[in-house]
């Protein structure tokens, strides 16, 4: 679609990519990819440039960035483990109540909910936020909004920086609903693509933090819109970073070509070459994270950076190196997801 072009006129070529896609997905997995091909074009510029991707989207916003991270279900060795290292947020992912089939009573499921965030406290204290991840998008059997209100309602006494996607993303009254009546705050937002996919959830101010993923959402310049609206709604922006070296490196761009974005996700998992290649663009200290002003996205893969770390089969994410355990593992259970054991 693009080979011959030249790759400086990154807006010309999204349109031509954009309308080429136009028939056979406009949205979804086909926006990720030429989103991929987008992100590439700004790397090509900024090496060519001698310049960071964020001075090209008119320069940093701010000096460094606030991180927090995730961890499966309440675990409090790796909660403490992580602190130790400097975050003062972290994200309490629901991993394998996803896949229950079995009804759990609300009083159950508050009382399930509230479990974890005191599990939470009792090692923590209140100098760290943290965060609730139900991750209704990924979950067998989802919560109804009166279920999500009762849960998100019960759960405001603990001052929780956000809950993330307690209903469906499709469900956008039922967001209104909920914020209306409860004080937590709301973030959505990680699996939309294109800007028209987050004009409901401003229009009608459904979310108080949105939630866009540059690698998903369908580039650099398509996050940008993204970002300027929700700054123009008055809502606040968390980049959403479950990617590789390279996905973590342009959604920081963007994060750091922003005022509105106030955090972003910096992932702990043990990756030693994931993290060389985002330690080239980005250094991490205390909880933060700092531009090194490295051109382009800040990262390239020398040779001895793959002799270090040769390809392994099976050895991605969905396998045993996953911060979640998988199902299909003889070790997994969901009653038992203890993963700093892994």
């Amino acid at each position: 679609m693009v080979e011959g072009e030249d790759p400086f006129d990154i807006h010309a070529l999204w349109r031509k990519m954009q309308v080429k896609a136009l028939r056979w997905a406009p949205v979804g997995p086909s926006i990720s990819a030429l989103g991929g091909i987008e992100i590439a074009l700004w790397d090509i510029l900024g090496k060519a440039l001698g310049t960071p991707v964020y001075q090209l989207l008119g320069g940093k916003a701010h000096d460094e960035l606030r991180c927090y991270t995730s961890i499966a279900n309440a675990n409090k060795p790796q909660a403490q483990r992580l602190v130790d290292e400097g975050y003062s947020a972290l994200k309490v992912a629901h991993v394998g109540e996803m896949l229950q089939e079995r009804h759990i009573s609300i009083p159950d499921l508050i009382s399930q909910e509230r479990a974890k965030v005191e599990a939470m406290r009792e090692v923590l204290g209140e100098s760290v936020d943290l965060i609730l991840d139900p991750g209704m998008p990924f979950n067998r059997k989802p919560w109804l909004a009166d279920t999500a209100l009762r849960v998100v309602r019960a759960l405001d006494e603990y001052q929780l920086l956000w809950m993330e996607q307690p209903v469906l993303q499709t469900n956008v009254d039922d967001y209104v609903r909920i914020r209306e009546l409860c004080e937590t705050p709301l973030a959505a937002g990680e699996n939309e693509t294109l800007l028209h996919g987050y004009k409901p959830f401003f229009e009608k101010r459904a979310i108080d933090i949105v939630q866009p993923d540059v690698t998903w959402c369908g580039g650099i310049a398509e996050d940008m819109k993204i970002m300027a609206a929700a700054d123009a709604h008055d809502m606040r922006i968390v980049t959403h970073s479950f990617s590789s070296a390279v996905g973590l490196a342009a959604n920081y761009h963007v994060g750091f070509a922003n005022r509105n974005c106030f955090m972003v996700r910096y992932p702990e998992k043990d990756n030693p070459f994931g993290k060389a290649l985002i330690g080239q663009a980005f250094e991490f200290e205390d909880g933060y994270i700092k531009p090194t002003g490295a051109p382009g996205l800040g990262i390239d893969i020398p040779d001895e950076l793959i002799e270090e770390y040769p390809f392994v089969p099976n050895s991605g994410i969905s396998h045993a190196r996953s911060p979640f355990p998988r199902p299909t593992d003889p070790k997994w259970s969901p009653s038992n997801l203890d993963i700093a054991s892994w």
